[in-house]
């Protein structure tokens, strides 16, 4: 499948370079895999394959239609041999867990037909219990192939401010829409409470000007927090972990399957030098 050009990459790098200073990590050199036994980087090759990613950690579009039944299986799995079980506690897990990832799939039995700018996907969300159309925004829907996650470090959140956020690429070159998530403290070893808090039209290149240009993307979460209570923040798990992939749960149950972006710790370790 094609690869991305560099152009359309740089919105995600971006977001996840700043996240990165606010961290201060002193290392990015990918961290030792021998972790991972065997059986779990079989199982890695295997889910990426059958997803379109790569199982050599190539880019890819993001997954449309797959065999249901053998992701889920795989995807339980991994979850049983996960070798990070506690990504927030050593500085170790920490560089596997933050910056930028790449989303390869989500799912959810009902959420497939949800699309934010659907007034009945709002009708059917208001008042029969529906699925949240800012879940659909978040994740992606399935004409978009460039969609990634970049986590700041939530430890000391929500004072030291913060953010998940969610990229998604789309349009010409250099142009993003970015949804961003408060983080509100660590719920245990292995995931985090946030709270969506606004979002924005991100353009660079030609379109942007030469210092690039934001543009609000007026989301009322306020609003929809006050409609629906609980619907705008949560808490997000990591199930898997290791130096190419990344399996979370958000409590509501969708499942969110990513992988590091190719060149991804080459392109750390050059930022450091």
């Amino acid at each position: 499948m094609a690869r991305p050009s560099a152009r359309r990459e740089q919105p995600a790098r971006r977001h996840r370079r700043a996240h990165r200073r606010r961290a201060g990590h002193d290392s990015v050199t990918a961290p030792a895999p021998s972790v991972a036994p065997a059986e779990a980087a079989a199982l890695v090759t295997e889910l990426l394959a059958l997803l379109g990613g790569g199982g050599d950690g190539g880019e890819g579009r993001m997954a449309r239609t797959v065999d249901r039944s053998r992701l889920e299986r795989l995807v339980e799995q991994l979850e049983l041999v996960n070798p990070t079980p506690k990504p927030f506690a050593t500085e170790e897990s920490m560089r596997l867990l933050l910056n930028e990832w790449q989303l390869v799939t989500t799912f959810k039995p009902g959420t497939a037909d949800v699309r934010f700018t659907s007034p009945e996907s709002w009708r059917k969300y208001i008042f029969e219990q529906g699925p949240s159309p800012v879940q659909s925004l978040v994740v992606g829907a399935g004409t978009v192939d460039n969609v990634f996650q970049v986590l700041a470090d939530p430890r000391g959140s929500p004072a030291n401010g913060a953010k998940w956020q969610n990229v998604v690429e789309f349009g010409p070159p250099g142009t993003s829409l970015v949804i961003e998530a408060a983080m509100e403290g660590l719920r245990d070893d292995a995931s985090f409470f946030y709270r969506f808090c606004g979002g924005y039209f991100d353009v660079q290149g030609t379109w942007g000007g030469p210092d690039g240009t934001r543009v609000p993307y007026p989301v009322p979460f306020d609003v929809l927090e006050k409609l629906r209570p609980g619907q705008t923040k949560g808490w997000f798990a990591t199930t898997y972990l290791d130096e190419r992939l990344r399996i979370s749960r958000g409590n509501k149950g969708s499942v969110f399957v990513l992988k590091r972006p190719a060149g991804y710790w080459e392109r750390e370790e050059g930022a450091r030098g």
